[in-house]
């Protein structure tokens, strides 16, 4: 791989020499700003940490200021209409949504409703926000605390994961009934074009350093260390904030009473306390949740009075007889393959670290960053079913509700994300300073 100094952008040499340190694995580092167009990445564990970017705020501001107005018509507008024998059903998010607390799926619903409608809007309000804030040079207070919690929430946003989920609802129904897209559904496209856009223009190194706060104690983030005196007593290990990766040296007094990164308000920790047990009591969970989850019925279609339940892999098997051999191999994927490949890596990763195997490790790190990325999508077949159950209710002649499983299939997508949220990457790193 190339050295990470290739990266580095000349024409600002004052950023160029602060130091930082990965967040993923806590290399110490020198300039990490990327050339126009390019991007840095870390030597050791290939951590992406910085991406040029043109005209960031502005368009930042201007794409997420779009997708707020296409918010509520997306969400409240009918996406689809569905006819069969002159009978027609329509479908919104919102009555989506609706429909799975109407049949008593409430942490079901509440979880759609979370990562559908409330984490989307709160992120797009904040980016609007804040952009805004910087573009007109009006910084408040808030604002660091507005962007910290877009930084952690934009991966709990999942109107993308719904609109494939749409699709492929599309698809499935198309053999059966006669399927209208209404406006709704080209508002829902646009918005999540729009949101994507969005989250990919904003620059989150130039936010964070415009966020800094004008004032902030000299001791918590000098541009160098203080060299520690010969008993080791005068300063700690350097601290790394998660989140907006401003990197502090305190001393020892102050690490004890200095609990918060100056810059973003988060709480300051040298690793994540209790990592490894937390990770595997969420991972454990998953386990337990899959076997209910892929056994029981997700879905109940009644015909003409006769119910009939289907598991996970029941539908995946209907796809493929049916000939949709792409659409079955995305929900194969998505509810199978994806979260069996989360528990499976993520047990590789705390094993290795426990038995300290230094083999590997940044195939590790990168198989850890691809868990983190696929790690939503599992709640696609959750949006593909919140809908049918909406669009499909004929009464005698065919309705679709929800089943059992759908509940045990929600824990184990939030028990394996929140196990990539608790892990601590560095701690593969930790106790050896090889670049395997």
């Amino acid at each position: 791989m190339a050295p990470l100094a290739s990266y580095v952008k000349n024409t600002a040499p004052s950023l160029n020499r602060a130091l930082t340190a990965c967040p993923s694995c806590d290399l110490l580092l020198t300039g990490t700003t990327a050339l126009e167009n390019h991007a840095a990445l870390c030597p050791r564990c290939n951590e992406l940490l910085h991406r040029d970017k043109h005209n960031s705020i502005v368009k930042t501001f201007s794409l997420s200021l779009t997708a707020i107005l296409l918010y509520i018509p997306a969400l409240f507008l009918p996406l689809l209409t569905m006819g069969i024998l002159g009978t027609e059903s329509t479908a919104s998010i919102i009555n989506a949504i609706y429909n799975l607390f109407v049949q008593q799926q409430f942490f079901v619903g509440f979880i759609v409703l979370l990562t559908a409608v409330i984490f989307p809007f709160f992120t797009l309000f904040s980016l609007c926000t804040v952009s805004f804030g910087l573009l007109t040079d009006h910084k408040k207070s808030w604002m660091p605390w507005m962007f910290r919690h877009y930084n952690h929430l934009r991966g709990w946003a999942m109107t993308d994961v719904f609109l494939v989920g749409i699709l492929i609802t599309i698809i499935k129904m198309a053999h059966s009934a006669e399927i209208e897209l209404n406006l709704g559904f080209f508002c829902f496209v646009s918005l999540v074009v729009v949101t994507i856009a969005s989250q990919t223009a904003s620059d989150r190194r130039l936010f964070w350093s415009l966020l800094e706060p004008t004032c902030t104690k000299t001791t918590s983030s000098p541009s160098k260390p203080r060299a520690p005196s010969k008993d080791n007593t005068h300063v700690t290990k350097h601290v790394v904030c998660h989140t907006c990766h401003k990197m502090v040296w305190p001393s020892k007094k102050e690490a004890q009473s200095y609990s918060k990164c100056p810059r973003c308000g988060e709480k300051l920790h040298h690793r994540k306390k209790n990592s490894i047990m937390r990770t595997w009591a969420l991972l454990c969970s998953a386990i337990l949740f899959t076997f209910p989850a892929n056994i029981l019925p997700i879905m109940e279609v009644e015909y003409f009075g006769v119910p009939e339940r289907s598991t996970i892999l029941d539908g995946i098997v209907y796809f493929f007889q049916d000939g949709s051999y792409g659409i079955g191999i995305v929900i194969l994927t998505a509810s199978i393959l994806v979260p069996l490949f989360k528990i499976i890596g993520l047990t590789i990763i705390l094993t290795s670290i426990h038995f300290q195997w230094h083999t590997g490790r940044r195939h590790k790190a990168a198989m850890f960053r691809l868990i983190e990325f696929i790690g939503r999508w599992s709640m696609l077949d959750i949006f593909v079913i919140a809908l049918l159950c909406t669009l499909v209710q004929f009464g005698f002649l065919s309705t679709i509700t929800t089943a059992p499983a759908a509940f045990y299939f929600t824990c184990v997508v939030i028990s394996t994300m929140l196990a990539a949220v608790t892990f601590d990457t560095r701690l593969l790193w930790d106790n050896d300073e090889s670049t395997s």
